[in-house]
């Protein structure tokens, strides 16, 4: 992982208070849309604390971009050749989000390696969004529950699901747990918003 873990609460919170204010939001506003406290907004602002994946999907579809914003710069490419020790990483609470693939033109999938330690979750509350989510269990025992039926996942199991469902994990074994997270989001092309609004980058992450 690149930097330290405070470095990119900073930036991530830079992030989130930039777009905030470009959707002329308050830390309030925000808050009510996302279903947090605004307490929680200034602190993940501040760069004090580390978001949850729940919290992350919240914000995201409360600000209509994508989760991925919040990891990396917004540069373009067409191929994106990412080196294990070059991930864009964020943990909290025995949770660690590394962004596997991000920046193509119109990207409609977004691959997470997911690592959490035993007990470690997804965050407090179940989380809803638009799309699918696929989740591939590479190491340990992952429990999701989605729409109040939970799946047990172990080495090689997957789960392939409609994520407007409530869903919500965690590791229930003893040992840690890996997973692949694939993020699917709306295929609805951003090319007109970013030729409207090209001082507006966070735009073209609509989802």
């Amino acid at each position: 992982m690149r930097g330290n873990i405070m470095d990119k609460n900073y930036s991530l919170g830079i992030r989130l208070r930039q777009l905030r204010k470009e959707r002329k939001f308050t830390q309030r506003d925000l808050a009510g849309r996302a279903g947090l406290s605004v307490n929680a907004i200034s602190l993940i602002e501040r760069g004090e604390i580390s978001p949850s994946v729940a919290t992350l999907q919240s914000l995201a579809a409360a600000l209509k971009v994508r989760m991925c914003y919040f990891f990396d710069e917004e540069v373009e490419a067409r191929v994106t050749h990412l080196r294990v020790d070059a991930r864009p990483s964020l943990a909290s609470a025995g949770l660690i989000i590394q962004s596997m693939g991000q920046r193509l033109p119109d990207q409609q999938i977004e691959p997470f390696f997911i690592t959490l330690q035993p007990g470690a979750n997804s965050g407090d509350r179940p989380t809803v969004h638009t799309g699918h989510e696929f989740v591939y269990c590479l190491h340990g025992v992952v429990e999701y529950d989605v729409d109040g039926i939970v799946y047990r996942l172990v080495r090689g199991d997957t789960l392939l699901f409609d994520s407007t469902l409530p869903h919500h994990w965690h590791n229930s074994g003893p040992e840690q747990a890996e997973l692949l997270l694939i993020l699917e989001s709306s295929p609805e092309s951003s090319e007109t918003v970013r030729r409207h609004f090209p001082d507006h980058p966070s735009l073209a992450h609509l989802g």
